[in-house]
Order: C-alpha cells, then sequence, then structure tokens
C-alpha cells in the first residue's frame, strides 16, 4: 500500500529519524540546564523548544516531513548552544 509522500517504509525511516533529532535535542538541552545563559542563548532555548512543539504537532497531524524539518532546526540550533 502506497500514502501519499512515499511509502510506509519510507515514513517509519523518516519518523525514526525525526525521534532521534529529538532526542538528541533532548540531550543537548539537558547538558546546557545548568548554565547561566545570555539573552541571546535563551532566546535561542525558547525557539528550540518552540521547533520541538511544532514538530510534534505535525507528525501528530501526519505531516512527517514538516515535523522531520522542524525537528532537524531544533537540532542545529541546540548543537550550537553546547559547542565550547
Amino acid at each position: 500500500m502506497q500514502l501519499t509522500g512515499g511509502t510506509t517504509a519510507e515514513q517509519a525511516a523518516q519518523q525514526r529519524s525525526t525521534d532521534q533529532l529529538t532526542a538528541a535535542t533532548g540531550e543537548n538541552l539537558k547538558k546546557i540546564a545548568g548554565r547561566q545563559l545570555n539573552a541571546s542563548q535563551q532566546e535561542m532555548v525558547n525557539q528550540i523548544k518552540q521547533f520541538m512543539a511544532q514538530s510534534k504537532a505535525a507528525v501528530a497531524a501526519g505531516d512527517l516531513e514538516r515535523g522531520h524539518d522542524l525537528a532537524r532546526k531544533a537540532h542545529l540550533l541546540s548543537d550550537e548552544l553546547v559547542k565550547p
């Protein structure tokens, strides 16, 4: 059975990738939880949390591609925050 936007196998792979990005972003946020953040860094944390919430909503609505893109954006921002 084919669904719009790819096969179920492709969708499952995209879902796994989205879950991995979300988990890695969560780990990055834990790493910086005890840090004193400046205003710019705090704004990045807020943006990350927004992207994660939007990603979850998109996946729940069946838009895996948008959910994945938002999870990737959140992860890229979180990577910036944990850099030394």
